[in-house]
């Protein structure tokens, strides 16, 4: 285990570090982050790296194969156009957590903001707690679960991908474009793993499927226009 005080350095500096320490095979714990933004950015090694304290924006950005814990909260855009690995924050989050996030596993143990999940093409998000409006928007692809009460305009404008919710008001917060579903049994199996390998504590058979509609706004009639120009003279 290698320690790093984050006072020591500036963001750029400490995710050299941090990227050194990793690929000798060492496992990375920061002390005093005090809401420094950028911690863990960038990094495509494998490894596990803890954060004792809170982090700013942008922490664990694209992020692809190492392990990130946050043992505090996490500001706006945690784990944005993440690809890879695993991003755990102990408490909550600022809004937009898991923007274009793209592949791997981020667990957020307690609230998140709003636009969670926004514009996700792959993986998978859970959040223990409560979510905020538009939670999923523009969703291409991956699965976004929700453990708490969800705001209002979910999974507006979802082209693809699935949102689990288990609040029972989630129907009465739908954004445009989607429909509540029943959950599948391959997804709840898929759950159930999930809950026991994060160690999280809930019935997969009480949750809902968000999927987008298959027909709306974003289906499209492609046409050729047809040209006078006589009428232009």
């Amino acid at each position: 285990m290698e320690y790093i005080d984050a006072l020591d350095f500036k963001s750029r500096e400490l995710n050299q570090l941090i990227a050194e320490k990793l690929k000798s095979g060492q496992e990375v714990t920061i002390l005093n982050p005090h809401s420094m933004h950028n911690i863990a950015t960038g990094l495509s090694v494998q490894g596990k790296i803890i954060v004792r304290g809170s982090t700013g924006f942008y922490a664990g950005g694209f992020l692809e194969g190492p392990t990130l814990v946050v043992e505090g909260n996490a500001g706006w855009y945690v784990g944005d156009n993440m690809m890879d690995g695993e991003l755990l924050v102990t408490k909550n989050t600022g809004c937009n957590a898991g923007t274009y996030f793209y592949g791997g596993t981020m667990v957020i143990y307690g609230n998140t903001g709003s636009r969670a999940g926004y514009g996700m093409k792959g993986g998978t998000i859970i959040v223990c707690g409560s979510a905020g409006r538009w939670s999923g928007q523009m969703t291409l692809g991956g699965k976004l679960v929700i453990l708490g009460k969800v705001g209002k305009q979910i999974g507006e404008s979802m082209y693809k991908g699935v949102i689990l919710v288990r609040d029972k008001e989630a129907g009465e917060n739908l954004g445009q474009n989607v429909f509540l579903d029943k959950i599948t049994e391959p997804e709840m199996q898929e759950l159930a793993g999930l809950f026991e390998q994060y160690e999280i504590k809930a019935d997969p058979e009480e949750f809902k499927a968000i999927r987008p509609l298959a027909t709306g706004r974003h289906s499209y009639v492609l046409f050729e226009p047809r040209l006078n120009p006589e009428l232009s003279r």
